[in-house]
């Protein structure tokens, strides 16, 4: 078959598989992928009334998927989200405004990031200081700039895709001299997909991925969790950690968080939260144990250490409280091998 009638052909594959197909699969297994392809029927040949070379058809089908997955998961935010947030960004450092929860619940994230570490690192493996810290959808910078003055902490990467409210974040910055000075925070515009993954670091080399990466609050604001999770993955050295925290889809949820949260009480912006978005806890349970523990020849091994349900209570704040399996929760997972 001509390789211009491969590349013809090629986009009418990638029509009826999912991006998220394409991240759910093996990808260093070849057959996964065939099978991927192979799960819808195609009539290529009649089409060219000719036979043609089905492993050149295969190779252009792969790599035009590869684009167009690329393309979809680039936009780690929909255009919707990016606006909600842009318009929040002026009052991201206001302790009593719109992002109010986000700043009670602070301590919490630290809380959980720094006891999850001293309790379940493998000494072999994992470091308890000298960290290097990857926060994704950093958002203003509140936690990002937390982690900066902790001693524990060598060096933070904030990444966000909101160009304003980054710009918010790099400002708030500059009224820390220890931060600007000390070159332990700094603030990059992209997606986690666009940040460059380092290589497994050889001897006499300096490993440069990351002992932890945070999640928190954003993977029920994008539309492929599936491939966050993957590339936050990719970017976590042996012994390092991901630190997530969502909510369950769950009614209780959409009670608390939509309704009383958004429409009754307006102490969070209304629409700031999608219920059909939210992930439940048993979801992200099983996408580590298929995706990155029960997967034979992966070279990873990541295993799930914690879980806790959490509750925001009125003139108190953020509490680890209740089942995890119900409203919000935190999850951290440690990368073994």
């Amino acid at each position: 078959m001509p390789k211009s009638d491969i590349g013809q052909h090629a986009p009418l594959v990638a029509t009826a598989i999912r991006p998220s197909t394409i991240f759910n699969c093996n990808m260093q297994n070849p057959r996964s992928i065939g099978k991927i392809l192979r799960l819808r029927e195609f009539n290529l040949a009649k089409s060219k009334q000719r036979p043609f070379d089905t492993s050149k058809f295969m190779v252009a089908a792969v790599h035009h998927v590869f684009r167009q997955t690329r393309a979809y998961t680039n936009s780690t935010f929909s255009a919707d989200e990016l606006l909600h947030f842009n318009a929040l960004a002026s009052t991201w450092w206001d302790t009593n405004g719109p992002s109010r929860l986000l700043h009670k619940m602070n301590p919490l994230r630290i809380s959980f990031i720094f006891d999850t570490i001293d309790r379940y690192s493998i000494k072999s493996l994992s470091r308890e200081s000298g960290l290097k810290m990857l926060d994704v959808g950093c958002g203003g910078g509140i936690l990002t700039e937390s982690l900066a003055r902790n001693p524990r902490v060598a060096s933070v990467t904030g990444i966000d895709m909101s160009e304003e409210v980054l710009s918010v974040a790099q400002q708030h910055k500059k009224q820390d001299p220890a931060l600007v000075s000390g070159g332990k925070l700094q603030y990059k515009l992209c997606s986690l997909l666009d940040l460059p993954i380092a290589q497994e670091a050889g001897e006499g080399q300096i490993e440069e991925r990351y002992d932890g990466v945070t999640l928190f609050e954003v993977l029920e604001h994008v539309p492929s969790p599936s491939a966050i999770l993957q590339a936050a993955t990719e970017r976590v050295r042996p012994g390092g950690w991901i630190f997530i925290s969502t909510v369950n889809r769950t009614a209780v949820a959409y009670l608390t968080t939509i309704l009383m949260g958004e429409k009754v009480l307006n102490i969070v912006p209304e629409g700031t939260h999608t219920w059909s978005k939210y992930i439940n806890e048993r979801e992200l349970r099983e996408w580590f144990y298929e995706q990155k523990t029960n997967v034979p020849g992966s070279g990873e091994h990541w295993d799930i250490v914690r879980s806790e349900g959490c509750i925001y209570v009125p003139f108190v704040g953020w509490k680890f409280a209740g089942p995890r399996d119900v409203g919000n929760y935190f999850l951290a997972a440690r990368r073994l091998q």
